[in-house]
């Protein structure tokens, strides 16, 4: 069986079905709404954000890299706005690491996707467009690549 034949790996929950097209739509009425820009995540000013973000109700709550759970690099409670992160993680984000703002656009796409795990117990096989995990990645490459942001091509997974 080649990989194309291989039916698709869900890597997160399973969520109503968004196309790319869909997604990246999403993507830039966001960055519209939120008038990010590129500078928006330039060192300095993504704090000035973090803050603007929570007159949306959304917030971001840092953790002490020494009580930080290792699983994952960062998480999101979508029905509470709430993502958590290690301190470490925060200030990378702070000093425009691309990597970090990655995975903070990935938190915020779980949102703004308003991502809530269904179809539990589905028969059919899995999908991309159905993954929680791939449509956040493509929300967060999607605003990437609008705002012309660096890139950092690594995915984004849990740590086993």
């Amino acid at each position: 069986m080649t990989s194309e034949e291989l039916p698709y790996r869900m890597r997160g929950h399973r969520v109503p079905e968004f196309s790319s097209a869909q997604i990246g739509a999403v993507a830039q009425r966001v960055c519209g709404a939120l008038r990010l820009r590129r500078r928006s995540f330039r060192p300095g000013t993504v704090e000035k954000l973090v803050a603007q973000l929570e007159h949306y109700r959304i917030y971001v709550d840092p953790i002490e890299d020494e009580e930080w759970l290792d699983a994952t690099r960062a998480t999101v409670n979508p029905q509470t706005g709430m993502i958590y992160m290690p301190l470490k993680l925060y200030n990378e984000l702070c000093r425009g690491k691309p990597e970090a703002i990655r995975i903070f656009l990935h938190e915020l796409g779980h949102i703004f996707l308003c991502h809530k795990p269904m179809l539990h117990f589905s028969d059919g096989p899995g999908k991309q467009e159905y993954d929680s995990e791939w449509q956040a990645d493509f929300f967060a490459d999607s605003v990437i690549e609008y705002l012309n942001l660096p890139r950092f091509d690594g995915q984004l997974e849990l740590k086993f």
